[in-house]
């Protein structure tokens, strides 16, 4: 079958074939990019992508199908199908028997059928709920690595995630400030929500007792003190730093070190740096820092696909009075509490960290663990 005239009609062929296959069909928004047809079965997505080329299509063509798969937006599905109008090269044939995969198929149209080349499209059975694990980790002590964990999960809960926080690091200080967990209250709108805390050596194989979707880990600075099975788990790694003057050749050190260490165990994970305790004045010196942290991670960038310098124009964690005092409860008595509570109808870390969780639901797929 050659090429239509519209592109939009051979999606439309494409959908229908699918569903006459026993496919669900959706279409996503306009301009979605990577994909054009969400096709599923027994519950499980893929996505499909279609091109109405006038010739065969190339190696390069389908690559950049494949490098769309392993993008963490694209991790909600459980594979995908390629359909061609115009067919493919003999050179990506070739390049799709060597390289392919269970999670990618071809399709052509032939007869007014949908022809699945590679085998049968057949979505895998549906896995258990295995959660997914987020790490703050960094090979040096003093930079709020306990803080970020525990106010992540805190904005995760507030924003409707059922979210769980594994204290990894033998100091056990997460544990000394949170206790078992604490519960967050509700609004006019939403409930509360429960956070549970939990000791990583009473924990069977590292997964918490219920059927929570989202675990932050608060891991140890010295790596070999972590639980490494659990490590390997993490799809997303965060590594809090500080920007000073001083800092970054101490700091970008340290990085570095904690990215190889993580690397050497995990290939696979996200990892995301973020400035923790950001002073902001009215000067240029923080913006010529910015610059500076921005182009020294730059060639981190280019070499790990999977590493990236959160801008601090879009995301930072600012000083602030609330987070300098919390934990102040273990002294007075109090209850565990967040640094959540509002002072002159503010709240930075509050604010902050729901920013924090915005930027990474815009940059991954952590929105799919949201109950």
């Amino acid at each position: 079958m050659g090429p239509f005239e519209n592109a939009s009609d051979f999606e439309r062929v494409v959908a229908l074939l699918l569903q006459q296959d026993g496919w669900q069909v959706q279409m996503p928004p306009a301009n979605t990019r990577g994909y054009d047809i969400v096709a599923v079965k027994n519950g499980i997505p893929i996505a499909v992508q279609v091109k109405n080329y006038r010739v065969p299509v190339r190696v390069t063509q389908l690559e950049n199908f494949f490098d769309f798969l392993d993008l963490p937006i694209a991790a909600k599905f459980a594979g995908g199908l390629f359909v061609s109008a115009s067919g493919y090269s003999r050179q990506t044939l070739a390049y799709f028997e060597q390289t392919q995969s269970n999670r990618v198929r071809l399709g052509e149209i032939h007869n007014g059928r949908l022809k699945i080349i590679g085998g049968e499209l057949v979505p895998p059975s549906p896995a258990s709920q295995e959660p997914t694990y987020l790490g703050v980790f960094t090979s040096k002590g003093g930079v709020g690595k306990t803080t970020v964990s525990a106010h992540l999960a805190g904005a995760m809960a507030l924003s409707g995630y059922d979210v769980a926080v594994i204290d990894l690091d033998p100091q056990k200080n997460l544990t000394t400030l949170l206790g078992n967990g604490l519960m967050l209250p509700g609004t006019n709108r939403r409930p509360g929500n429960t956070i549970s805390v939990y000791d990583i050596n009473k924990l069977e194989n590292g997964r918490p007792p219920n059927d929570v979707k989202m675990v932050v880990c608060d891991c140890s600075p010295v790596f070999e003190e972590n639980d490494e099975e659990l490590i390997k788990k993490l799809t997303y790694c965060i590594i809090p730093t500080t920007l000073n003057p001083l800092g970054l050749n101490k700091n970008g050190h340290v990085i570095k070190s904690t990215v190889e260490a993580i690397r050497r165990v995990n290939k696979d994970t996200y990892i995301f740096v973020l400035i923790n305790n950001y002073q902001a004045d009215d000067t240029r010196r923080s913006q010529v820092l910015k610059d500076v942290y921005q182009r020294y991670f730059a060639e981190m960038s280019e070499d790990d696909k999977k590493f990236e310098f959160i801008d601090p124009d879009e995301v930072v964690i600012r000083n602030s009075k609330q987070l300098f005092y919390w934990g102040y409860h273990i002294y007075d008595g109090g209850r565990p509490e967040l640094a959540f509570n509002s002072v002159g109808g503010r709240c930075l870390p509050k604010a902050d960290f729901l920013n924090l969780l915005n930027y990474l639901e815009d940059h991954s797929d952590i929105e799919e663990c949201r109950n």
